[in-house]
């Protein structure tokens, strides 16, 4: 692929939802093995999106970091590239090339599907590299789950966030998403947060957690980064068969 085409084409990798303008909004930066299932997603050589670490060799993100927006053919999956084992998106851990690009077909929303990422070689587990569980129902609403990510710091900026944010959100009734998209998503979680917190772009992809276990993929924000609106996570329960028989093929 010419280079001008794929910057041109990562531009369209963004939410069907939202104009993102910042990183996790309001975050902590993390402690190297703090997070040690979360991993950074490049195309092309170019960091986009998070990654959850399942096993040695697949990882989950969501359906649109690997695809062109409206779409859900994947590009091909040696343009991808997962880092996992460090906080810090330039220095440290390592890279494995991306075999295979598996698309949930039973996604509700282009914006809400995930994928799953095959790796052409298996990562070696330490205490900076681990798989994380997944989750076998949604979260209980009013409860913290813990969000992470490398995205965005300002609006245009060409780089992802340097050192791996951490910070919180509140389950709250979908229903409130709804409210706010217009539509109801049927494997949608709503995150709310105070304003200036909060997911966005480049945080795509990445986990929330609660209790120890993967509950969400970010998906999306509803409006701008870090406002008063919540933000849209894909629920893994709703997802968790077909995660599971996949990695079993």
């Amino acid at each position: 692929m010419k280079p001008i085409t794929l910057v041109t084409t990562l531009c369209l990798i963004v939410s069907a939802w939202s104009a993102p303008q910042a990183r996790i909004v309001g975050g902590d930066d993390a402690v190297p093995g703090q997070i040690p299932y979360q991993a950074a997603l490049s195309v092309g050589g170019l960091y986009n999106c998070g990654a959850v670490i399942l096993n040695e060799l697949y990882a989950l993100t969501s359906l649109h970091c690997v695809c062109s927006a409206g779409s859900d053919r994947p590009w091909p999956p040696q343009l991808f590239s997962i880092t996992a084992g460090t906080i810090d998106l330039y220095s440290g851990g390592v890279r494995i090339t991306v075999e295979e690009i598996i698309v949930n077909p039973n996604y509700y929303d282009l914006s809400t599907g995930l994928a799953l990422l095959k790796l052409t070689q298996p990562l070696k587990f330490s205490e900076y590299i681990q798989p994380i569980s997944l989750s076998q129902s949604n979260p209980p609403l009013n409860v913290e789950v813990e969000i992470s990510g490398w995205g965005r710091t300002k609006e245009g900026e060409a780089d992802m966030y340097r050192y791996l944010q951490l910070n919180e959100a509140t389950v709250i009734d979908p229903a409130d998403c709804a409210r706010d998209l217009g539509r109801s998503v049927p494997d949608m979680l709503c995150m709310s947060h105070p304003r200036k917190n909060g997911v966005c772009l480049g945080d795509f992809g990445g986990p929330a957690v609660y209790n120890g276990k993967v509950v969400g993929i970010a998906s999306a924000v509803i409006g701008e980064c870090g406002s008063y609106l919540p933000d849209v996570f894909t629920s893994v329960a709703d997802h968790l068969e077909w995660i599971q028989n996949t990695m079993e093929l």
